[in-house]
């Protein structure tokens, strides 16, 4: 039979790094692909006990739909955290739970891009953001990040061409790149946006994962949302700081942009989970999430070093790094090497990443690589280091 399927899913491509997962299924492979956080860390105990709370209520409710919103004293959770934490106010019916962080990307696309809408993102940016926005058919704008945050000249330039839409941005341990934006950054973005009247939408699952170190002295993760909120739409998860498994993430909006998103998820999917949402209010209103929060910053911390070290002492002079603060990756450039056909001596060699060119939307980053430190352990990530070199080699030597 022949499938008419749409013409904007047959332009569409699988994402490379899921297709690469599915290579690192095998278990003699060592992946550094995947943002997978450390399940060493998942709170088996506490959820257990969050989850045995619930059932002794013996409330059936926990069972039932819910409002698209999501759950009242989740929301209410997180706008107090979220207006404590950032000095700026935000109130419950501003916020919407959603179905893991991604789901946030495609309502919003859903409500604001219009085919050949100008859509401003960084350069390189988020593969999973190119993917749900493509649905909509935009003409994306890349703007160069710099290792203090995005090219503030060339950011203006393109917020102020009419039809430039909205503004994508990563502002915490970008993903792929790991960089942070400066204070100073980040207000030059908040202005932007007031002097242009664009939204930007602002994606931060990494913002609680700054390190203890050093370096991170003075360095702030204040969201952009707080400096220009009625013109941000900020995106938080659940899935770096308690477990990913449950997709759950949120949206903090202004009102009128939240009341289309919402209508947006009514015709998605009802509502996000609301069992896992009264699990994870249960869990929050009983644990310490900063404390676990800490548990991981500081297990994640260790192996960003340990990463680093094995890279300084196996690859040498032949990479260069990009400063990584927090987060879960560090964005290694390998100069005169077409790292996508390295990938395949890789596989090879049982060690795997995803290549810089993914993260790209106009074929760059031909000699960078995403390399991922959170889901190992000291003596893989050493080990996956050595067979990168290996495969480095083999492939110096095809050449």
């Amino acid at each position: 039979m022949q499938y008419e399927f749409s013409e904007v899913i047959n332009g569409l491509k699988p994402s490379f790094i899921r297709e690469i997962l599915k290579l690192t299924v095998k278990p003699e492979i060592i992946s550094f692909a995947g943002g997978l956080p450390d399940p060493t860390l998942f709170p088996h105990q506490t959820i257990k006990d969050a989850s045995n709370a619930m059932f002794d209520r013996q409330d059936n409710g926990i069972f039932q739909y819910t409002t698209t919103e999501g759950h009242l004293g989740l929301r209410q959770w997180i706008a107090k955290r979220f207006s404590d934490a950032h000095d700026v106010q935000v109130d419950a019916d501003q916020v919407m739970i959603v179905s893991g962080s991604q789901q946030a990307l495609d309502l919003f696309g859903k409500i604001y891009i219009n085919p050949q809408d100008g859509v401003v993102m960084e350069a390189p940016t988020y593969l999973g953001a190119i993917q749900a926005f493509r649905m909509y058919q935009p003409e994306f704008k890349e703007v160069e990040l710099l290792e203090d945050g995005i090219d503030t000249d060339q950011f203006r330039t393109t917020m102020t061409q009419s039809d430039s839409k909205f503004f994508y941005g990563i502002p915490n341990f970008q993903n792929p790149t790991g960089l942070t934006y400066s204070a100073d950054k980040r207000q030059q973005v908040a202005d932007i946006l007031q002097d242009s009247g664009k939204l930007m939408l602002e994606d931060d699952p990494y913002g609680a994962l700054l390190f203890d170190d050093p370096n991170t002295q003075g360095m702030t993760t204040r969201p952009i949302y707080a400096l220009a909120p009625e013109h941000v739409v900020y995106m938080g998860s659940f899935s770096k700081v308690f477990v990913p498994g449950f997709r759950l993430g949120w949206v903090i909006a202004p009102k009128p942009v939240l009341a289309k998103m919402v209508i947006a998820k009514q015709a998605a999917d009802l509502h996000t989970n609301s069992f896992v949402q009264e699990l994870l209010y249960q869990y929050v209103t009983t644990n310490d999430l900063d404390a676990h929060i800490d548990v991981i910053r500081q297990t994640y911390s260790a192996k960003k070093s340990c990463m680093v070290e094995a890279i300084h002492t196996y690859l040498g002079d032949e990479v260069q790094m990009a400063p990584a603060n927090g987060g879960m990756f560090i964005w290694v450039r390998v100069p005169g090497v077409a790292v996508m056909d390295l990938l395949k001596y890789a596989i090879d060699n049982n060690v795997a990443y995803v290549p810089g060119e993914a993260f790209s939307l106009s074929g760059e980053y031909k000699d960078y690589m995403r390399l991922n430190f959170t889901s190992l352990d000291d003596e893989q990530i050493i080990e996956g280091i050595k067979r990168l070199k290996a495969a480095l080699d083999a492939y110096r030597v095809a050449q």
